[in-house]
């Protein structure tokens, strides 16, 4: 029933040795011989030398290999960390044309962007940043890394005099990785900073140039969540061009939505902090005062229910699942030099994904409902604040049902950590190598982060995590 293998081999062997007297042409092999001795017997030759039984079969080739068989590819290390900066910092979409990526028609226009361009530089300051412990020469990578983005932000001040360089897709692009590089490289707090004037000039130059290309609308949609991004922690209205935007879109697709919603929620929570931190404004009665937060507070628990009706309806790709998350490893990272121990994760959860992005979405969702619902208790409070009395019954418990759904938003997000940072499971001990991308999750977890430090109704210990995942990463990505 078994097969002896020991026997069959010897049988082969043999066969070919006999085939070998007989003139038949044996099965292909050649022998590795001692380089010296090689060098004396074919001084041009490699270390290959065919079997006389090969060439009755392949009479018409020589019995030297004269061919130089060349080397592996060698590249500079800015080269190979430019290689590596994509791996990083992209995401392509999913075959089945729902999933949506992140930065994946940045390639091509670096491709085209000539050396010494915003946008050549910005990529290779964040590549320098990416490999800050390698180094050329005398000269380490995290000086390399300051040095790109110094040129980058001054070419980007020589552009933004010339209206027709700066309306431009490359531009726009290098504007996002600078921003990139201050909040993980430099620890800046918050997005965007200075640049987000420079981002809304170009979107509203470009109109609906960034609808009709897909790589300008895929660029474009970037930008709208980094200015959204900046709206949630600061809770600042969105810009019109933002809402005709969103006005043009087919909020069918998923990801879409999820623009559309932040952005209902941007405008409600941006009208609430108006509202609850305007004092007393000359011409405003009393009655104004009372119908102003009594519609304020409809209109924000109307878009509440919108979202909870519709996130339930989710299901198939877009639905995270639960899993465990015992035996979380930390990744193989070989750009590393050392591992900083990961962020304690005192939780019995885990969401899994279909892929990164659709997680960093979903955070980003859940985060700006944390500050809608905050901002809803703001009302709700100011309208009992202006009758000189504590809120009734029933708004007492709308703030404690907003309360809860603060916790559990923030849970969502703390059980999503482990996903967003790259950490895997491990498989007998051996840590899997970091997935693609694992740079964009580090930085939406970031976001996530600050606004569940900031949040008023998020427990201490959501707070504590998010302030040790904080840590981790500016950490491990600060420049030196």
């Amino acid at each position: 029933m078994f097969r002896d293998e020991n026997e069959a081999s010897q049988k082969n062997s043999e066969r070919a040795r006999r085939e070998v007297r007989e003139g038949k042409a044996p099965a292909m092999s050649f022998d590795v011989l001692p380089s010296q001795v090689l060098q004396e017997q074919h001084p041009q030759a490699s270390t290959h030398v065919v079997e006389p039984g090969l060439l009755l079969q392949y009479p018409w080739l020589s019995d030297r290999a004269l061919a130089e068989v060349p080397g592996p590819l060698k590249r500079d290390v800015e080269t190979r960390a430019v290689a590596r900066f994509f791996v990083n910092w992209t995401l392509y979409p999913g075959n089945d044309g729902v999933v949506p990526g992140h930065m994946h028609d940045l390639y091509p226009l670096y491709l085209s962007a000539p050396p010494g361009s915003v946008l050549w530089l910005a990529v290779r300051a964040v590549a320098c940043a990416d490999m800050r412990h390698e180094s050329v020469g005398d000269t380490p990578f995290h000086i390399k890394a300051r040095q790109y983005y110094g040129a980058a932000l001054n070419g980007l001040r020589v552009v933004a005099h010339e209206e027709h360089r700066l309306a431009s897709d490359q531009v726009l692009a290098a504007i996002l990785l600078i921003d990139n590089f201050e909040k993980m490289y430099l620890a800046r707090i918050g997005p965007l900073g200075p640049h987000r004037d420079a981002i809304k000039h170009i979107l509203h130059s470009g109109g609906n140039d960034y609808l009709f290309n897909q790589s300008s609308f895929a660029l474009g949609c970037l930008a709208h969540k980094r200015l959204q991004a900046r709206q949630i922690l600061l809770r600042e209205e969105p810009d019109p061009e933002q809402i005709m935007w969103v006005s043009k879109l087919n909020v069918d697709q998923p990801d879409i939505h999820i623009t559309a919603d932040v952005l209902h929620m941007n405008i409600l929570f941006a009208a609430a902090k108006k509202l609850t931190e305007s004092g007393e404004e000359v011409g405003s009665s009393l009655e104004e005062k009372v119908e102003q937060s009594t519609q304020l507070a409809h209109s924000i628990q109307n878009l509440i229910a919108s979202i909870e009706s519709w996130t339930s309806a989710m299901t198939g790709l877009w639905k995270p699942e639960v899993t465990d998350p015992q035996q979380i490893a930390q990744p193989r990272e070989m750009d590393e030099p050392f591992d900083l121990p990961i962020p304690h994760f005192p939780y019995a959860r885990m969401l899994s994904y279909h892929n990164l992005w659709l997680g960093c979405l979903w955070n980003f969702h859940a985060a700006s409902q944390i500050v809608l619902r905050e901002s809803l208790v703001d009302v709700i409070n100011y309208g009992a604040t202006i009758h000189g009395r504590e809120p009734d019954r029933e708004n007492m418990e709308r703030i404690h049902t907003e309360q809860e759904a603060v916790d559990k938003l923030s849970s969502v997000i703390m059980w999503s950590i482990p996903l967003l940072l790259g950490f895997t499971r491990r498989y007998d001990s051996h840590p899997r190598s970091p997935p693609p991308g694992k740079m964009v999750g580090r930085l939406f977890c970031l976001c996530s982060m600050w606004v569940i430090q900031k949040a008023r109704f998020t427990s201490l210990e959501h707070k504590q995590t998010a302030s040790e995942v904080t840590k981790w990463i500016n950490d491990r990505y600060r420049l030196g």
